[in-house]
């Protein structure tokens, strides 16, 4: 069973995003620093493009350009 057979949730990149949105904001919070959970979507969302456009797959029915 591959990760992606055993947690299939994760191929939907808007449950991805949130997660990892949730993640990243959480831990700023933890350790006090004050950053809006717009903004931290925001870095989510352009660090994932980012990666992307370098061609690494986050999701494994995506096909690299």
């Amino acid at each position: 069973m591959t990760f992606y057979e055993k947690y299939k949730q994760l191929q939907n990149e808007a449950f991805l995003t949130k997660l990892l949105t949730d993640t990243v904001y959480s831990t700023m919070c933890l350790e006090n620093q004050e950053v809006s959970k717009p903004k931290v979507n925001k870095i989510v969302l352009s660090a994932l493009k980012e990666q992307q456009l370098k061609g690494f797959q986050f999701l494994p029915n995506q096909v690299s350009k």
